[in-house]
């Protein structure tokens, strides 16, 4: 019956998706098995929506991964598998999982790199007495039922020490497990609910008593149905980090752990291509058990160093090197390590603690002290908890670090690693808002995306230029060089014609500057935005953090495009500015945006500035003052709809007119006493609202008149006006009559000068 429900419930919401995500991005709701093993090829069966072919994939972690095809007819969008080849040396831990398609990219999904039996989980074990037997160690991918708890059963011998792990908040899951190991007449052995340093998660470690079967019993405090779980048994200990909790880069590490049954395990810890800063997984397993415990590192650039017990006074101090790290473990509430360290008077320090990205509860205090204890700098606290703080040495000498636990908590598992880097920095971050996105589609040919990014300084205040880790050919950047001094900036990337749908690309990005006369590349992060995308997991992994993954597709229809008022900057000859109109035009019935704009291929000399106002800018164009050819500049606007962002360009010419032309014709001689008809007419130049043209006759013979108010309405361009002879005017010729037009062009006052024309007074004929 639980699985038939379970049936239901993933085909009714695969049904809800499909209607309601027409065209949208690919979307993964099960990854079957979820445990994939080292050294092994794994067949993964994928569930959800739009997982059209062809699909490509993208993982944390170095594997082969081949997407095997789908059955012709048989491809409906909502499964697919496939199949996944991890090398021999993978530790162990959690991973995740992203696909692509013309449609977008898929969510990022968490998976377990899992070196234990992955067993499905049992069809019916909602009932103590009912469970299936599960053969040790085994790892079991699950769901919670609601009010019913999950049991799984197994046998155990006397002294056999078997341990518990439930990830659910670790993978992002909602459900909040409680863990009993009870004996089949359910006297319980041990209990779990929201294991130190794991959020929500359990864990439990039981010595077994007697021969027999015993149960795992797993609820969910919240009652919910359906929420997934991935639980582990078997003879394992429960770690939280190696020791040091940090390891330096360049070759493989041999390390010590923490957390429940660590003492006396070691192992080595393969860094292969593992940069600084990157979260390293590792295995902490007994020389007889075949399962490992799920142990966490940051991976450095510098020497590291472990308490040596006892260190709990500063004469007993532990040596370690700075720039480097230095690692412990407080094993009992109060406890507190020290550690001495030689600097360089002016040498700066950064000093950062690290413990919670690692899955210890610890929150670690520390301060630096000279060698009579006396306090030189300490950490503030902050709602961060993982405190940092700066300092640079006053003088050549011998130091003290200090570390305790902020609340005097201690335990096994309370791993913590200070480390201590040289001079200035600074630091990259996702913008942390609800608008910001870091999955996109990119048209073929005319695609992009924008990425907000937040600047923290720590001692650097030059310039930073944002780039990909990795050089990405026919891309554009724009608006990706941080001021001096500046806090944020949104970088623009434009993707050029050679751009061709079906690739899928995790695009890691830097920021580098010159710091301390040193090029140094500093990697993107979005530890605060990361949390609100996967709000159960205490916090983030590093492998989450950063990312920005695109997939280009085939390119939908122009939906918009820039219109000006008028067609082009018309600027009025002798004259240095014009301005034009231009606002969004949409090409497609949903598309509501306004477009963003940015100018291209300026004419030497030639300036171009622009105002907003809403949605409608305001284009000012500065030109020589004896420009007299046309010109031309380029608008190249760029908006967003539907998920695509799209660019267009468009060439703006630039005019020199004559605002105004005036001619005026009077084609019959006058006779005295009479009037004859001139035909005023003018020529306004575009670029302007039509104006009233006045209008001033010069040259005029004596006694020859015209009205004395002259005007050219708007919406009109020729005028009659009578010209009239009085009686007594002389008959004669008179050349060079002219007509003065005056009005207004772009708010300026302009005036024309017609051709000079004759006028003929003549003797009537009898």
């Amino acid at each position: 019956m639980k699985e038939f429900q379970r049936r239901i419930f993933v085909i009714l919401m695969l049904l809800f998706t499909v209607t309601e995500s027409v065209n949208a991005a690919p979307s993964i709701s099960t990854v079957t098995p979820r445990g994939i093993q080292p050294g092994a090829t794994t067949e993964l069966n994928l569930t959800g929506a739009s997982l059209n072919s062809p699909l490509k994939v993208w993982t944390s972690f170095a594997a082969e991964v081949e997407v095997l095809p789908t059955a012709e007819g048989a491809d409906d969008a909502t499964t697919a598998k496939l199949q996944i080849t991890l090398p021999e040396n993978t530790g162990v831990g959690l991973g995740a999982i992203s696909v692509a398609n013309a449609t977008g990219v898929s969510q990022v999904y968490l998976v377990v790199m899992e070196d234990a039996p992955v067993l499905a989980e049992p069809a019916s074990n909602n009932s103590l007495s009912e469970a299936a037997l599960v053969a040790l160690p085994a790892a079991i991918p699950a769901a919670s039922n609601g009010t019913a708890a999950d049991f799984f059963k197994f046998e155990a011998k006397a002294g056999q020490q078997v341990s518990v792990d439930v990830l659910a908040a670790r993978l992002a899951s909602s459900m909040d497990p409680v863990i009993r190991l009870i004996a089949v007449d359910g006297t319980e052995l041990g209990y779990s609910d929201d294991y130190v340093g794991l959020g929500a998660d359990a864990r439990l470690q039981v010595t077994i008593p007697a021969d027999g079967q015993y149960a795992v019993e797993v609820l969910d405090s919240k009652y919910a149905g359906a929420s997934p779980y991935y639980i582990r048994i078997g003879d394992f200990p429960l770690a939280t980090t190696t020791l040091p909790a940090a390891l330096q880069v360049g070759e493989d590490r041999a390390v010590g752990f923490s957390g429940t049954g660590t003492k006396g395990i070691t192992g080595t810890v393969n860094l292969g291509n593992v940069v600084p800063g990157e979260q390293v997984r590792a295995g902490a397993r007994a020389e007889s058990s075949t399962m490992s415990g799920f142990a966490r590192a940051l991976a450095s650039a510098g020497p590291q160093a472990v308490e040596v017990e006892p260190n709990n006074a500063i004469d007993q101090a532990t040596a370690a090197v700075f720039p480097g790290g230095a690692s412990g473990v407080f094993q009992q509430g109060g406890d507190k390590d020290y550690f001495k360290f030689s600097a360089t008077k002016g040498q700066r320090l950064r000093f950062q603690g690290h413990s919670l990205k690692l899955g210890s509860p610890a929150v670690v205090n520390f301060r630096v002290l000279k060698l009579d204890g006396a306090q030189l700098a300490a950490a503030p606290i902050s709602d961060e908890n993982e405190y940092a703080v700066a300092w640079s040495i006053p003088e050549d000498g011998e130091y003290i670090l200090e570390t305790s636990e902020l609340l005097q908590r201690g335990g096994e598992e309370y791993a913590y690693v200070i480390e201590a880097n040289a001079g200035n920095s600074f630091s990259l971050t996702i913008k942390n808002d609800k608008a910001t996105r870091n999955r996109f589609v990119v048209d073929e040919g005319k695609g992009g995306f924008q990425i907000p990014i937040t600047v923290g300084r720590d001692g650097y205040a030059g310039p930073i230029t944002i780039k990909p880790k990795t050089e990405i050919p026919g891309v554009t950047w724009h608006n990706n060089v941080v001021a001096k001094d500046g806090k944020e900036i949104t970088v623009l990337l434009e993707f050029s014609d050679a751009t061709k749908a079906g690739d899928f690309v995790n695009l890691e990005l830097v920021g580098e500057a010159e710091v301390d006369g040193q090029i140094v590349e500093v990697p993107l992060t979005s530890r605060d935005w990361t949390r609100t995308q996967f709000v159960p997991i205490t916090y983030p992994y590093p492998f989450l953090q950063g990312i920005v993954q695109f997939a280009t597709v085939p390119a939908i229809e122009e939906f918009f495009e820039p219109k000006f008022e008028p067609e082009a900057v018309y600027v009025a000859r002798g004259e240095t500015t014009a301005t034009i109109k231009m606002s969004t035009a949409s090409k497609h019935k949903d598309f509501k945006g306004a477009l963003t704009r940015m100018f291209q291929d300026v004419p030497e000399g030639i300036s171009v500035a622009d105002k907003a106002d809403k949605g409608v800018h305001t284009i000012t164009v500065t030109v020589p003052a004896d420009l007299a050819e046309e010109k031309a500049f380029t608008v190249k606007a760029y908006a967003e709809h539907a998920g695509h962002l799209q660019f267009v360009k468009r060439s703006v010419p630039i005019k020199v007119v004559d605002p105004l032309a005036v001619s005026v014709r009077l084609d019959a001689a006058i006779v005295p006493g009479a009037s004859q008809k001139a035909l005023v007419s003018v020529v306004r130049a575009p670029g302007s609202a039509a104006e009233p043209i006045s209008l001033t006759f010069a040259g005029l013979p004596d006694k020859v008149t015209v009205p004395a108010e002259l005007t050219i309405p708007a919406d009109q361009t020729e005028l009659e006006v009578e010209v009239t002879a009085a009686a007594d005017a002389v008959v004669a010729k008179t050349e060079g009559i002219t007509v003065t037009g005056k009005t207004k062009y772009a708010g300026k006052e302009v005036s024309a000068v017609s051709a000079g024309i004759v006028v003929e007074i003549k003797a009537a004929t009898e």
